[in-house]
């Protein structure tokens, strides 16, 4: 197939992958978990027992914080309607968040109905890129007596490959970033960001690659995570990243710039702010700055899969504790005067 036909199958199944989504799961994807929230809870109100309110409630009770609901409901959207690949999909998810948490013979039980789930939902859709995903991290995770394996997880990569290459390459970097193979582990993030059509994610995971101290260059990481807002303006995790980079550098203009481009795009996300008062105290640098920015994220409920606010307010106290025993001398008593 010539260059520019295999491009354009290549960005008619993304836009065709992307309309088969309803309105929240598109949201969810762009991490607008509280507006797709309101939009899930309306539905069910309106129809109790529709199949995909439940497996949308399923995702966006985790992403607040909620680990009870999160299996029932995902439990019911596949009671409910058996022959839908997600569904199964969402379900062998929460499996696995579980197995993470429990003893050594409960994970045995819940590999086997993790394995069940996701064999369910890929023998449903054999294209569902974040089911073969999933598999991939059990490969990866479970040992070897409840089914992981590393072979395995390389084949899945190859074949997640073959429905998208930017994805395959994602894939291969993760198999590479668990065998702590950085060099490997870059050169694949590299090829995923420059694969055609771009991909947002490829260049968000590329930035933060470049964020970790063992192999830190900010320049690259300020590049990719640019880059990425040229695809998606709205989604904030670009914002954040530049935030963390600028308060890193005392760059306080193009801090507040960012900062203030990120509330104008997304106002339901203000995890920019947090990460920048993150990275201020980590450096002792503008305490009262730090604060600033820690208030404003506790100015409304933070956005799903970020900080909670009391990670935040516990934060804050840190700085409020550490700005009073630096006034007391650091030893409890008023420091003497000069």
């Amino acid at each position: 197939m010539a260059p520019i036909a295999l491009l354009l199958l290549l960005l008619t199944s993304g836009l065709n992958a992307r309309a088969q989504l309803s309105e929240p799961e598109q949201l969810i994807e762009a991490g607008h978990w509280k507006r797709a929230r309101e939009l899930a809870e309306a539905r069910l109100g309106q129809v109790p027992d529709d199949a995909l309110a439940h497996f949308l409630l399923s995702q966006i009770r985790y992403a607040f914080g909620d680990r009870t609901a999160p299996r029932s409901l995902a439990e019911q959207a596949v009671a409910l309607d058996s022959r839908v690949a997600k569904y199964h999909r969402q379900l062998a998810e929460v499996l696995g968040v579980e197995a993470q948490h429990a003893g050594p013979f409960q994970q045995l039980l819940i590999a086997h109905r993790f394995r069940k789930e996701i064999d369910r939902a890929l023998e449903l859709d054999p294209r569902d890129i974040q089911a073969l995903r999933d598999l991939i991290q059990f490969y990866l995770l479970a040992p070897g007596i409840a089914g992981g394996d590393l072979r395995k997880a390389e084949a899945t990569a190859e074949r997640i490959g073959q429905i998208d290459p930017a994805e395959g390459c994602l894939a291969k970097a993760r198999i590479a970033a668990f065998q702590k193979r950085s060099a490997e582990t870059e050169a694949l993030l590299r090829q995923a960001a420059q694969a055609q059509p771009a991909s947002y994610r490829a260049l968000v995971e590329l930035a933060r690659f470049y964020l970790a101290s063992d192999h830190a260059d900010p320049a690259a990481a300020e590049a990719a995570a640019r880059k990425a807002l040229t695809l998606d303006p709205t989604r904030i995790e670009p914002y954040a990243i530049l935030a963390g980079l600028y308060a890193d550098r005392a760059d306080w203009s193009a801090l507040d710039a960012v900062l203030s481009e990120a509330s104008r795009q997304n106002p339901d996300d203000l995890v920019p702010y947090c990460r920048a008062a993150d990275h201020i105290l980590i450096h002792g640098r503008d305490a009262v700055r730090a604060e600033r920015y820690l208030r404003v994220y506790l100015s409304q409920e933070p956005e799903g899969n970020e900080p909670s606010a009391a990670d935040a307010q516990r934060k804050l106290n840190s700085r409020d504790a550490r700005l009073n025993n630096r006034s007391l001398g650091g030893n409890g008593r008023a420091a003497s005067a000069p």
